[in-house]
Order: C-alpha cells, then structure tokens, then sequence
C-alpha cells in the first residue's frame, strides 16, 4: 500500500505541476482558443480530455494546457546587396555615304522638238534637264526605224542614264520629214 501511495503522491505533484504551467500558459495565451482541458484520474494516472466547462469526478483533477506555445519573435532582416557598376556606353558608328539627290520637288517639264530630217531627227534637252520621254512627228503615215532616248544629237543611244536627248531614225528613201520631241526635267 504504501507503493500505491507513493505512486499517487508522484501523479499529484505531476497534475500541479501542470496545472499551475498549465494555468499560466493558458493566461498568457487565453486569447487563441487552442487550450486543451482534461480531467486526470488520481488513483491510475488515466488522462481523459473533457470540454473547458467539465467538472471532474471525485476522484479526478481538472488539467488543462495550449494546444501551441507562444509565437516567438521576428527574425532580423538582412542588408540589401550594393548595385554593380554601369556598363560604358559603345561607339557612334561611322556616317554613311550621302546619297544622290532625288527629283526637284515641283519640277516641271518641257518639250522641246527637234531638227526636221528625212534620216534622224533629235531633240536635245537644255542642260540640267533629262529626257524623261519622247516622241516624233511625221507629215505623212510612215513608221521610223527607231525612236529612243540618247546621249547625244548625233542620235547615239544612252551608254548611262540619265539620257540628255531623244533620236528618232527613218529610212531616208521614203521622202517623208521626221521631227523627233523630247519631254526633258531636271
């Protein structure tokens, strides 16, 4: 018997002591919700969770304790890192070659008409213009030879651009007077 009352002295000093870190804990943490109550039994030590408002049997001892202990405190926060160093900027490129001027903006053409000739007939722009088309006239129905721009009044057909004249040809034979027209701009 005296075993068994020793057993019992050891439960109860085990039950205070967790009903006095118990009661405590539930103070500092009454706000959560999360305290867990039982009723111990004082002979076998047998631990039977119960609701807050649960009064034990005679033989029994309320307990109670938190389901989880207080929240500790924040960590500290570390530095930032430093920011790295801007790159250099590159170098300009080299300019380009200029390009050739485009058309006169607003320019207006001319035509200009050519020596009449039974052979070739051309028309010569002024200079700082260009053949940009032509034609030819003739006083009766007979086709020329050749009608095109060229470079020159002697009728050569244009070896670059732009041409500075237009030429028309004809077969001499037929009697008939060509005159060659040039539509020139600059």
């Amino acid at each position: 018997m005296f075993a068994g009352k020793r057993n019992l002295l050891v439960v109860l000093t085990i039950i205070t002591a967790m009903g006095i870190g118990g009661a405590s804990a539930v103070l500092a943490n009454s706000n959560s919700g999360n305290v867990i109550y039982a009723c111990v039994n004082n002979s076998s030590g047998a631990v039977k969770i119960v609701a807050a408002d649960t009064v034990c049997h005679e033989n029994s001892t309320l307990v109670h304790w938190n389901q989880e202990g207080t929240p500790g405190t924040d960590g500290t926060n570390g530095t930032d890192g430093t920011n790295g160093t801007d790159g250099t900027n590159g170098t300009d490129g080299t300019d380009g070659e200029k390009g050739d001027p485009g058309p006169a903006s607003g320019a207006v053409s001319q035509v200009v008409a050519g020596n009449g000739s039974a052979a070739l007939s051309t028309a010569v722009c002024p200079a700082g213009t260009f053949a940009i088309g032509g034609g030819f006239f003739m006083n009766i129905d007979s086709p020329p030879f050749a009608s095109f721009p060229s470079t020159t009044s002697a009728g050569i057909p244009p070896v670059g651009s732009p041409a500075s004249a237009w030429s028309v040809i004809k077969n001499p034979d037929d009697g008939v007077v060509v005159t060659a027209y040039a539509v020139c701009a600059p």
